[in-house]
């Protein structure tokens, strides 16, 4: 069995054009003006905007590459001299204790201003190993950074589940269970 394809050339489109009903080649023009009209539009974003997320942006990356890199003075200077931090920081002296070797990726998901204090959600992916281990440790989570300041950003906060303080979940997760 053949099969006939149709060729349409330029004048038997026109044709078929002047046959269809007007309805319907208005609203096929309208429909090609409204694409056009809502494609044509500039985003306007403003500098000042863009600036502080590329800030933030920074911000995260030289704490991603503070921690793999195990430098303890770059974290100290981008957290704020809280309770809360401190204690985070010991975690962080923990894990660089613990662990010879951390990679860690981070995936920011969403960044919320308001005013000075900017909140970063983002995932994170991470493997911590030891010395004397085969196979790494792997995690991943979801935490939110929470950032002050307009030309400093520092940690004032970090909720969820953070990548910080692996070594003591892994202790932890090792302990026999009581019965």
């Amino acid at each position: 069995m053949y099969r006939i394809a149709r060729v349409y050339n330029a004048g038997m489109i026109v044709c078929i054009g002047r046959r269809a009903h007007p309805l319907a080649r208005w609203t096929v023009l309208a429909l090609m003006g409204l694409a056009a009209v809502a494609c044509s539009k500039a985003s306007h974003i403003n500098p000042d905007d863009a600036a502080r997320v590329r800030k933030i942006d920074t911000t995260v990356e030289r704490i991603r590459q503070a921690y793999t890199g195990k430098d303890a003075s770059v974290l100290h200077s981008l957290f704020m001299p809280l309770d809360s931090l401190r204690t985070l920081e010991e975690e962080i002296q923990r894990d660089f204790a613990v662990y010879d070797r951390i990679t860690l990726d981070f995936t920011i998901d969403r960044v919320m201003v308001d005013g000075a204090d900017a909140a970063v959600y983002f995932h994170w992916l991470g493997q911590w190993q030891r010395a004397g281990d085969e196979q790494p440790l792997r995690e991943r989570g979801h935490a939110i950074l929470r950032l002050v300041g307009h030309q400093t950003l520092t940690v004032s906060g970090v909720d969820g589940d953070p990548p910080f303080g692996m070594a003591g979940r892994r202790i932890q997760s090792e302990r026999p269970r009581g019965r």
